[in-house]
């Protein structure tokens, strides 16, 4: 795997534990401040919390070793992607305020990437 593409993963594992942080049931002002509905049941943000910490330590270790595991960049990277679409959405609902969506362009820039990577190392085939 290309180093770019292996600090792209290490950076996401950063990120991902960024958002862990977010969905933590105990975090609820970090969740306003960051224009995210603060009082939520913790069982839902135990289970966000649960997938992004998996989700980041998954692109730990494919950046750390290597690894090219193209399903799991699909995955990945389709996560990110709805993600940024289900706040943008939410935006424009008027649910949530731009700065929420505004916090989710990371996501979009991963997920850009990691398409990039699997367009550019596609099987000739």
């Amino acid at each position: 795997m290309a180093m770019w593409m292996r600090i792209a993963l290490v950076a996401t594992f950063a990120t991902n534990m960024l958002g862990t942080v977010l969905f933590l049931p105990w975090f609820q002002h970090f969740r306003e401040s960051n224009g995210l509905p603060g009082n939520v049941h913790p069982l839902y943000l135990w289970i966000i919390a649960s997938w992004i910490f998996m989700f980041g330590l998954c692109y730990l270790w494919l950046g750390i070793t290597g690894r090219t595991e193209r399903l799991f960049l699909v995955i990945g990277g389709g996560g990110k992607l709805s993600f940024v679409i289900i706040l943008f959405v939410n935006f424009l609902l008027g649910a949530i305020p731009l700065a929420a969506t505004l916090g989710s362009l990371t996501d979009l820039a991963f997920a850009v990437i990691f398409a990039a990577w699997l367009w550019t190392t596609r099987s000739r085939n």
